[in-house]
């Protein structure tokens, strides 16, 4: 069986689907060792992305979400005997002479486009765009996977034909992401890297509308000065963005730290010293962050839209999309250490459910039966 993934997410810097990506790079070969996987691999990613011996890379010079991909994917690569493509992030371009499984994260550039990106003069190209892409992937792709039962019932609702070809597979979490054995340690390594001196709440992310990561700030500014913590922001583009003016607006911008970047093993470090994660998200398919963080112990706070609350299981606390609820919950846990033990405990017990090893194995059979679907 030959299998083509398209590994253009996979790049210089992180993101979630990257991580998606990465995570059954890592494994399929291993699974599949009589298959043979060709990875579509992006110019700037730190190649070879997979060092095992049945997988061959070739680099698209075009980029993932382009033109390229949507009208004319039989450009980009040879599809000579392929058995399946697998398309991992959303979206399915024209006249693809094989079988396809496409993975689908969300559906917010259809029904909510504003929310991914914000509203632009060029919001309504990229939504039709996606739309175009996505539509096509819901009808057209042999199998469909959805990362959450709320994406896939999303799918349902919105192409009720795609029901029999849609499998939810679930992600996982890294072997990395666990509790932290020293805490002097951590404090002292969190001090020399990032001056970071007194407990502190982390958000994740990119700051895209549907992150909310305004209304965090906001809601961090209601708590107020009774809270003794730092906001720290692990995102791309805050300085001189409307986040900073916002928090300088609010008089708490002393007390928000950005970091625009930051290695896999300071995200680690990171997750593991907070004292909570913050996905107060308005729009969500899954919510890795707040998986990994419960992997490492952390407790979580996170908004209460239905893929959080199904992926996060009752381990997380889930609060409704308001500032003062947001703002009361941040006070419970920065006050409370038994809240925190509870939140920790429960959290860590839920993300031993996750496995990405488990994940890769269901990507697999996914595959074949796609590959075979097209032989019946």
């Amino acid at each position: 069986m030959r299998l083509a993934l398209d590994c253009r997410y996979v790049r210089e810097r992180p993101s979630g689907i990257g991580a998606y990506v990465q995570a059954l790079v890592d494994r399929l070969p291993a699974l599949a060792p009589a298959a043979r996987f060709d990875l579509w691999v992006d110019p700037r990613a730190r190649r070879p992305i997979s060092r095992a011996p049945n997988v061959s890379e070739h680099v698209v010079n075009a980029p993932a979400n382009g033109l390229f991909t949507l009208l004319c994917p039989t450009r980009l690569a040879d599809f000579a005997d392929v058995d399946a493509l697998h398309a991992p992030f959303n979206i399915l371009g024209r006249g693809v002479p094989c079988p396809t499984v496409v993975t689908i994260h969300d559906l917010m550039w259809i029904t909510a486009p504003a929310l991914a990106e914000g509203f632009s003069p060029i919001t309504p190209l990229k939504a039709g765009f996606y739309r175009d892409g996505i539509v096509r992937a819901l009808r057209r792709a042999s199998r469909l996977i959805a990362i959450s039962n709320a994406t896939a019932d999303a799918i349902r609702r919105l192409c009720p034909d795609a029901t029999e070809r849609v499998r939810v597979i679930p992600h996982g979490v890294e072997a990395r992401f666990r509790p932290v054995t020293d805490q002097e340690l951590l404090r002292a390594s969190l001090r020399a890297r990032f001056g970071i001196r007194r407990p502190y709440f982390l958000v994740v992310g990119q700051n895209t509308p549907s992150k909310n990561h305004a209304a965090i700030v906001d809601g961090f500014a209601v708590a107020g000065a009774s809270l003794d913590c730092e906001l720290v922001l692990l995102q791309r583009l805050y300085q001189n963005s409307r986040l900073a003016k916002r928090a300088r607006k609010l008089r708490v911008a002393e007390r928000v730290r950005s970091l625009p970047s930051a290695s896999p093993d300071d995200v680690v470090a990171l997750l593991q010293g907070a004292a909570a994660l913050i996905q107060f998200s308005r729009f969500e398919g899954f919510g890795l962050p707040a998986l990994e963080a419960m992997a490492c112990g952390t407790p979580v706070i996170a908004s209460d839209v239905p893929a959080l609350i199904e992926v996060l299981g009752g381990a997380a606390l889930h609060v409704p999309l308001r500032t003062e609820a947001l703002a009361s919950a941040l006070l419970r846990v920065a006050q409370s250490e038994t809240l925190r033990s509870e939140l920790s405990a429960r959290g860590l017990a839920r993300s031993r459910g996750y496995s990405w090893d488990r994940s890769a194995e269901l990507h697999l059979e996914v595959y074949r039966e796609a590959a075979e679907a097209k032989r019946s």
